[in-house]
């Protein structure tokens, strides 16, 4: 191939014949055809837009856009090839209808088209994927298109999950298979998910001085790491885990190697970062991916030749007559197909974009889902109000002093750490409290307070340290609950001094207040102590047992009376004592 001087065709480059089919049947030779272009692209949905002259203005009438043949939704096919011998270059559907009318120039009737799987950017969705590998991920979303042909390669990642939220199909696709080093290629109604196979001979040669008409190549050292480190937080090693991407050592046109232009600027190491619990398979395949694509980006361009049908994205071809850096084989990432004025002329694109999908193209949903401007972030507020939530909402009224002093302030809700139908925590904050404040949907009118901030202006009660002994609560009126893991004790304090204390340090439980009464109970037993009465009463029986001796003792007068009866009984011997003793 390395010698032609021609591309290879079936008939003699001369006279293009465009066939333009709708669902099936070639159009009347009447219908005019202005112009056809046609686009594919990796990871794009293929194009195409066919002119054809039409709309009389004497009659004031489009014929041809009248016609049935021309409206959205039907099939369309285009042909092209040389002296009648031709091949097909796009298959889809047409999508749009337009007309054209410009002073002194012809008027125009453009149609549209997409490849069929256009069908998967219809609406953005949401879906969960549990226990699947990306292929499984793929397969479960074409199934649900009739008509689409798939060819999806094998993947070896597993995820325990996977989660689409609000992103069409099409864009959710792109995205993982670009994460896992795959393409996604759509053909004449056929979607392919494949690594780039880079070993195919090249389908077409082209040269500098004969086949070549234009060409634009540039190789740029920015995009070329010698490594791709890939890092993650592990839930269950409480550290950051890094995989170092395995080099995929892409090597096509061009004599400097990629090695070559990242020691050129001293770019050693591309890092990735993920603050999620990815795995380490999950980290080598990211990594890898990456710097795929990058090996890929090192040489990017388009050359422009004849029209031919079979280079397609995906192949190879061969840069030939364009000197050591650029040339050999380079793999097509793009193709687009001129036919105008009896001329087919096709750009070629190679080399792949090194931004990912997700960088170049907005896949997410609009902020406040574009009703109107966003807030993002999270923003300090201060407390104006606490009760009387017009809408019995359990909100909370705020300012957030950066929308200016004459603001009147919105009602929030609380989070709380648990809340439920009468039940839950309630720790609102008092009024005049900074507070920070998060925003559903980034949606300015759907604030949540989402806790409350100490700071030099209010301090925190229990002061900050490394150590970190003591945590609790402590209210506005000094109600205290402190938590001390040194000492290992939990205390309730009121301000004025009444105190529960569970302490496993002392070893003992301890009630007192501020009166001198105290209950202790210990290794020792329980006591009680008052320095004025204690006083027992209960409705019904009451009962004292020693297991061994039960001592009562007054230090003026012991007193016992049975309002009905009383009995002293004893089994062994009886003892009364006393100065004087008084039986009645």
């Amino acid at each position: 191939m390395t010698g032609n001087r021609t591309i290879p065709t079936t008939r003699p480059a001369t006279v293009v014949t465009p066939v333009i089919k709708i669902d099936g049947t070639e159009i009347a030779r009447t219908f005019l055809v202005d112009s056809i272009s046609v686009s594919k692209e990796v990871n794009r949905i293929p194009r195409a837009t066919v002119v054809l002259i039409d709309g009389d203005a004497a009659r004031g009438d489009f014929q041809a856009s009248n016609q049935g043949l021309f409206i959205p939704g039907k099939e369309i096919e285009i042909h092209a090839g040389y002296q009648s011998d031709v091949f097909p270059i796009f298959k889809g559907i047409i999508i749009a209808h337009n007309i054209k009318i410009r002073d002194g120039a012809k008027s125009l009737l453009l149609l549209e088209c997409r490849d069929k799987s256009v069908k998967m950017t219809a609406g953005r969705k949401s879906m969960y994927f549990t226990d699947v590998s990306d292929q499984d991920v793929f397969t479960e979303i074409t199934a649900k298109y009739d008509g689409l042909e798939t060819d999806l390669e094998a993947s070896t990642l597993n995820h325990k999950k996977v989660v689409q939220y609000e992103c069409t199909d099409w864009d959710f696709m792109v995205s993982r298979a670009e994460a896992i080093g795959k393409l996604c290629i759509a053909d004449d109604g056929k979607l392919s998910v494949k690594n780039p196979d880079l070993s195919q001979e090249p389908d077409l040669t082209l040269t500098y001085g004969s086949t070549i008409l234009e060409l634009d190549a540039e190789m740029d050292a920015r995009h070329q790491p010698e490594k791709v480190i890939s890092k993650s937080w592990s839930f269950a090693e409480q550290k950051v885990i890094e995989e170092e991407a395995d080099d995929p050592g892409i090597m096509l046109n061009g004599n400097l190697t990629p090695k070559n232009l990242a020691d050129a600027i001293g770019n050693g190491n591309f890092l990735q970062k993920h603050d999620g619990n990815l795995e380490q398979p999950e980290l080598q395949a990211w990594g890898k991916a990456m710097l795929q694509k990058r090996q890929l980006a090192k040489i990017r361009g388009r050359v422009k030749c004849k029209g031919v049908h079979h280079v397609k994205p995906g192949k190879m071809i061969d840069l030939q007559g364009v000197g050591d850096r650029f040339n050999g084989k380079a793999f097509v990432s793009g193709v687009k197909h001129s036919i105008f004025s009896g001329d087919w002329q096709m750009d070629i694109q190679f080399g792949i974009d090194p931004e990912w999908f997700t960088e170049k193209f907005q896949v997410e949903s609009k902020p406040a889902s574009g009703l109107l401007a966003a807030i993002h972030g999270l923003h300090t507020a201060k407390v104006i109000q606490l009760g009387n939530d017009p809408d019995g909402e359990e909100r909370i009224k705020i300012h957030i002093p950066i929308m200016g002093d004459d603001s009147e302030g919105v009602w929030a809700r609380l989070a709380s750490s648990d809340a439920g139908d009468e039940r839950g925590f309630v720790f609102r904050p008092e009024i005049g409290d900074e507070v920070i404040v998060g925003f559903v949907n980034d949606d300015p009118r759907f604030p949540v307070v989402l806790g409350i901030l100490h700071s030099s202006a209010n301090p925190a009660p229990i002061p900050a340290k490394d150590d970190n002994h003591q945590k609790g609560y402590i209210s506005r009126s000094g109600l205290k609950l402190v938590f001390d893991d040194d000492k290992k004790y939990v205390e309730i304090e009121s301000p004025a001094g009444k105190i529960i204390k569970v302490d496993e340090d002392a070893d003992h439980i301890r009630l007192e207040d501020q009166h001198g009464n105290k209950i202790v109970m210990d290794s020792g037993g329980i006591r009680i102590e008052s320095s004025k009465d204690i006083v027992i009463k209960s409705a019904g029986n009451m009962e004292a047992e020693g297991g061994m001796n039960l001592d009562l003792k007054a230090n003026v007068s012991l007193k016992a009376e049975g309002g009905s009866g009383a009995e002293l009984s004893t089994s062994g011997m009886a003892v009364i004592k006393g100065s004087i003793v008084q039986i009645n």
